[in-house]
C-alpha cells in the first residue's frame, strides 16, 4: 500500500476554473477530531458537483458515521452491507447532487478493519469507477491504520487544522505518519474556523516550520475557511452550507477552496497505479 501511494505525488498546475470532467481522488483528514474535516469534505464534494462533476463522498470513518447527518439523510444500508456482499451501487445514497457511500455509526468491526478488510474497501471503491469523476474520502480522526491507509491511497491529501495548539500538534502528527508510512510527499493544508487572515497565516507558518525542519515534504496552502455560525445552522438543517446559504463567508471560502484544489490537484489518469486502481484510470 505504501509503495503504491508513493507513486501518486506529483506537482500540479495553477488555479483554474473548476473542470467538471477531471478525475480526482482526494482524502480529507486532520489528525484531531472536531476540526471540521467532514464539513469541508462534504462541501468540497457538493461544490464540484455543482460544476457538473459526478461526485461520490465516502464516509471513511467507517464505524462512526456522520456524513449522512451533514447531508440530512438516513441511509438504510451502509458499508456493513457491502462487506456482507451487497453491490456497492445498492448502498449509495443520492443527496444534494452527490452520492454518499455511508458508514455505520457504532460499528466496532468497521472501525477496526484489518488489512483484508481495507483491501475489500478499496475493491468496493473500484466498483464505483464507471459512475463517478471524483471521490472525496473523509477519513477517521487520528493516525490509526484505517485513517492513514485511506488517506495514503488518495492522489491528494487535504489536512484540516484549526488555530489552536492541540489541532496543530495533531495535524503535524498526521502529516508525519503519512510521510513516513505512506510516503506522501505533498499535503494541502486548510486553516479552518479562523477569525482573521493573520490566524490562517499562523496555522500555515507553524505547520510549515515543523514540516520543513523534520519531514522535508511540500505543504501547499489552500484558502482558509473563516469562523461562521452559518456552518452550524446548515449542519442542523442537514444541508451543505454552500447550498444552505451560498453567499455567507464560509460558503464563498469553500467554493474558492474547491476551485483552488481543482487547479492544483494531480489528475488521476496521470498519477500511477493506485489512483488507477481506485477509479479505473490508466496507470
Amino acid at each position: 500500500m505504501s509503495d503504491q501511494a508513493a507513486t501518486l505525488r506529483q506537482h500540479g498546475t495553477g488555479i483554474t476554473p473548476i473542470n467538471n470532467t477531471r478525475r480526482r481522488v482526494v482524502a480529507v483528514t486532520g489528525g484531531k477530531g472536531g476540526v471540521g474535516k467532514s464539513t469541508i469534505a462534504i462541501n468540497l464534494a457538493v461544490a464540484w458537483a455543482r460544476s457538473g462533476a459526478r461526485v461520490c463522498a465516502v464516509d471513511g470513518d467507517a464505524g462512526m458515521a456522520d456524513l449522512n447527518l451533514l447531508l440530512g439523510v438516513a441511509p438504510s444500508k451502509s458499508l456493513a452491507d457491502v462487506f456482507a456482499g451487497a453491490p456497492v451501487e445498492d448502498v449509495l445514497v443520492p443527496a444534494h447532487g452527490i452520492h454518499l457511500l455511508p458508514a455505520l455509526n457504532g460499528s466496532f468491526a468497521l472501525a477496526n478493519l484489518d488489512d483484508l478488510g481495507r483491501a475489500r474497501l478499496f475493491g468496493a471503491l473500484t466498483g464505483l469507477a464507471p459512475r463517478f469523476d471524483s471521490l472525496v474520502l473523509d477519513t477517521a480522526a487520528g493516525i490509526g491504520a484505517g485513517a492513514i491507509g485511506l488517506a495514503g491511497a488518495a492522489a491528494e491529501v487535504v489536512v484540516v487544522a484549526r488555530p489552536e495548539p492541540l489541532s496543530l500538534a495533531d495535524a503535524y502528527a498526521c502529516i508525519k505518519v503519512l510521510a513516513q508510512r505512506e510516503r506522501v510527499r505533498r499535503v494541502f493544508v486548510v486553516p479552518n474556523d479562523v477569525a482573521t487572515p493573520a490566524a490562517a497565516d499562523d496555522v500555515l507558518t507553524r505547520l510549515r516550520v515543523l514540516v520543513d525542519r523534520f519531514l522535508g515534504i511540500e505543504v501547499v496552502a489552500l484558502p482558509a475557511v473563516p469562523h461562521d455560525p452559518t456552518l452550524a445552522e446548515a449542519a442542523a438543517h442537514g444541508q451543505p452550507v454552500v447550498l444552505y446559504r451560498p453567499d455567507c463567508p464560509a460558503s464563498r471560502a469553500l467554493v474558492r477552496l474547491a476551485r483552488a484544489l481543482d487547479g492544483l490537484a494531480t489528475p488521476v489518469a496521470a498519477v500511477g497505479p493506485l489512483a488507477g486502481f481506485l477509479l479505473g484510470g490508466e496507470a
